[in-house]
């Protein structure tokens, strides 16, 4: 799994963290951006959370435009998730709970997504 804390656009809260990676087990790149809450209490209130899912986001164009208003996005990370998605590659494909969490995510999939979970569990 890979990954990368992007720094927070000027002018943002002083707890504001956004996060992009490959998440190789659930073979999808994720997005994640949330700023800390004042009160030790309150639960995070995500800005953007994505890529939670086996196959959900295939393209690391989509998680860094989700994470654009929120951050800077260095040169080359675009490269460095591909990268990262051809070294540690896709292995949630033959896991142990493959079956379980494809079977579960199936009635929530988009079609690509749903085709990539029906694939990996022949």
């Amino acid at each position: 799994m890979s990954s990368y804390t992007l720094t927070p656009h000027g002018g943002a809260p002083a707890g504001r963290t956004v996060l992009v990676g490959w998440d190789a087990p659930l073979a999808s790149y994720f997005a994640t951006a949330w700023d800390e809450p004042a009160d030790d209490a309150a639960e995070i209130d995500h800005m953007v959370f994505a890529g939670a899912a086996p196959y959900d986001i295939s393209d690391p164009v989509i998680v860094l435009d989700l994470v654009s208003p929120y951050a800077v996005i260095p040169e080359g990370l675009r490269e460095k998730l591909l990268a990262d998605r051809d070294r540690e590659g896709d292995t949630f494909r033959g896991s142990p709970a493959a079956e379980l969490v494809g079977t579960a995510n199936l009635p929530y999939a988009h079609s690509t997504q749903a085709d990539a979970i029906r694939d990996a569990l022949r």
